[in-house]
């Protein structure tokens, strides 16, 4: 687990840093030696390196990195694209102490043949977007080719939606400070950042909030199996899913939890999707003895609940009422999720929001989460950390990097691949989740596996569920082996 901050936590934490009695300065320098690191290791010999910097405290960080790596004996120079009485005290300390080595420093940037550069113009604190000669600045950066990196954020990189403000800087290395701050995984920040490292600044001993889910991280969220495993124990889950223009999606998602070890799996779906299980004979098939979800159906569905562990419902429904489903579900606060139409219906029955609760998962992608919030895309992907934080239960908020939000805590997961882009995706992540919530798992717990099992390669996620992946049929399959 990985710490991960956003602007307002990394302007507090450095004031109380500061408060508790190291100096500014030494901050400063602190973030400057980690920049030198990343540039020794990735500049070239010969390299010239250029610190193009701005005035605040961002531009101090490079000013002071071009200082260490004069003393180094290299050829460092110092590019300060504003008005030297602009500069904060700590940067302007800085920009003497160069100058009196004997630093170049200019106002403009004239590019050398051979030349890494450092981007300090903008750091946490850029709140507009990027205009004029700064702009034309940087989009000069860019077009050169020429090695960046950049000290905290990429310049131009909203710190904590990752959004482009105008323009950005896009860097080969991006060095931050203290902690990797929640706009590189998100937006369009994973594409201008290039390989983060981390420079610590102070020992921070508080529990994060916001935090990098990994491998190592996952495992130990599995619950278990004992020897005498056995299907009653690793629970009964219900999926009310599919339609006839939908079969697959009610496949998909039920050959998921089955895999995830789901220990039974009852499948609620209309008559015309039924035969497609022929394929699927683990699941229980619950007839709703209907063409489509309408009220026998739901009624049929509602009936079903009982004695269920988890709850999954909306992949492939399509315009089938099933509110009257959601409703029941919620009602009897049994651990459920909720996707694709599941969420559609919800957003459209808005009294049903105050039965969420804790034990319900969402799952939705932007465009789902926007008709949830009544809001545009736009204004999701502004502020993604405030839409997974909306409803009083689990939220999983889907994209390239995706976000897991319940009791104030947030889970950072960026794994997959644009592979994962297509249709049926979504319905594997809710019978996996389902599986996960049947087999014990607290909503939070269970949605960020479900994710991680979505994202990572077929091979790793097999490795992980281990047995629980192992179906009725696979040991038919592998018969014909045992005498061999």
């Amino acid at each position: 687990m990985e710490r991960i901050i956003t602007a307002s936590d990394a302007k507090r934490k450095d004031a109380e840093a500061i408060a508790s009695g190291i100096s500014s300065l030494s901050l400063m320098q602190t973030a400057a030696e980690g920049i030198v690191k990343t540039v020794l290791e990735r500049r070239a010999q010969n390299d010239t390196v250029t610190a193009i910097c701005g005035a605040g405290n961002n531009g101090g960080d490079g000013i002071a990195a071009a200082l260490l790596l004069y003393k180094e004996g290299i050829d460092a120079r110092i590019v300060l694209n504003a008005d030297e009485a602009r500069c904060t005290p700590d940067a302007a300390y800085y920009l003497n102490q160069a100058k009196q080595a004997g630093v170049r420093v200019t106002h403009t940037w004239e590019p050398v043949e051979h030349e890494l550069l450092i981007d300090a113009l903008f750091g946490v604190g850029l709140s507009r977007p990027i205009e004029g000669e700064t702009r034309t600045l940087i989009e000069r950066m860019n077009a050169s080719g020429k090695p960046t990196v950049s000290a905290d954020v990429p310049s131009g990189i909203h710190a904590d939606s990752g959004a482009v403000m105008g323009a950005a800087v896009k860097a080969c290395r991006t060095v931050t400070m203290q902690a990797k701050k929640a706009g590189l995984l998100l937006g369009q920040g994973r594409a201008y950042t290039g390989e983060v490292t981390v420079q610590p600044l102070y020992d921070d001993p508080t529990t994060p909030e916001l935090f990098l889910l990994d491998e190592s991280d996952i495992a130990p969220l599995l619950p278990k199996r004992p020897f005498d495993s056995h299907k009653g124990r690793n629970g009964h889950a219900l999926l009310c899913v599919g339609s006839k223009t939908y079969p697959g999606a009610a496949l998909l998602s039920s050959r998921a939890a089955l895999r995830g070890g789901a220990g039974l799996l009852s499948v609620c779906t209309p008559d015309p999707v039924r035969p497609f299980f022929s394929a699927l004979p683990e699941a229980i098939t619950v007839p709703t003895g209907t063409e489509d979800w309408n009220a026998d159906a739901a009624n049929v569905a509602i009936g079903a609940m009982r004695g269920k562990q988890a709850i999954g419902i909306g992949c492939g429904v399509g315009k089938g009422d099933i509110a009257p489903v959601i409703e029941a579900a919620l009602r009897t606060h049994t651990k459920l999720i909720l996707d694709a139409d599941g969420l559609n219906q919800l957003a459209a029955h808005r009294t049903l929001f105050s039965l969420l609760h804790e034990n319900v998962v969402l799952t939705p992608h932007a465009g789902e989460m926007a008709r949830l919030l009544d809001t545009t895309v736009d204004a999701v992907l502004s502020d993604p950390l405030k839409a997974a934080s909306a409803f009083p239960c689990t939220v999983l908020l889907k994209g390239a990097t995706t976000l897991v939000h319940a009791h104030g805590k947030t889970a950072f997961l960026t794994f997959g691949n644009p592979g994962l882009s297509k249709g049926g995706s979504g319905d594997v992540l809710t019978g996996l989740i389902t599986a996960m919530l049947a087999q014990g798992l607290s909503p939070f717990d269970a949605a960020c596996v479900g994710a991680y099992l979505l994202g990572t390669s077929a091979d790793r996620a097999m490795r992980l569920l281990n047995e629980r992946a192992l179906l009725a049929s696979d040991v038919i399959d592998m018969v014909q082996y045992a005498y061999d």
